[in-house]
């Protein structure tokens, strides 16, 4: 493993870890992801990290934690065949971001929703609190578990 796994292992005063384990690693990662300070040390020790499914994994937790303006850096240390997926991610959580700001307007969602992952839908009806976003998800959301969160939702805004 990088000398950036070890410290970030030591910040963190986690037990020793096999760091032949992915599953350990990837348990020392996940904690790093929480705390803001370490996040220039683990994008390090993912510069060395070999298995890229696991990089992958965690650059996509960082997205949802980090500030849109640092997403391509994070995106930059993936492999080719992970981009995509980590692109579309952040991709999303902009539109996210977009109708949480009311920046968004409902006819770009109706424009768009059949684009979006069940994952975006979901994340819509769990954080946006517009009552013309949660209406339009409560009957056109992709699955009955979105429809209903968003029907649930509406009652409460």
């Amino acid at each position: 493993m990088s000398l950036a796994f070890d410290r970030l292992v030591e910040t963190l005063r986690a037990d020793p870890v096999d760091a032949s384990d992915e599953h350990a690693r990837w348990a020392i990662y996940r904690m790093a992801v929480t705390d803001d300070a370490l996040l220039d040390l683990l994008h390090g020790a993912l510069k060395g990290e070999e298995e890229s499914p696991l990089v992958s994994a965690v650059v996509v937790l960082v997205l949802e934690r980090t500030d849109r303006s640092r997403h391509a850096e994070w995106i930059g240390i993936l492999s080719d065949e992970h981009k995509a997926f980590a692109d579309r991610r952040s991709a999303e959580l902009g539109i996210l971001e977009g109708l949480m700001s009311e920046s968004i307007p409902i006819v770009i969602v109706r424009d768009s929703l059949d684009e979006w992952s069940d994952w975006l839908q979901l994340k819509v009806v769990e954080s946006v609190r517009t009552s013309d976003v949660l209406d339009f998800f409560s009957r056109q959301g992709r699955t009955k578990r979105i429809r209903r969160i968003a029907s649930d939702s509406l009652r409460t805004v």
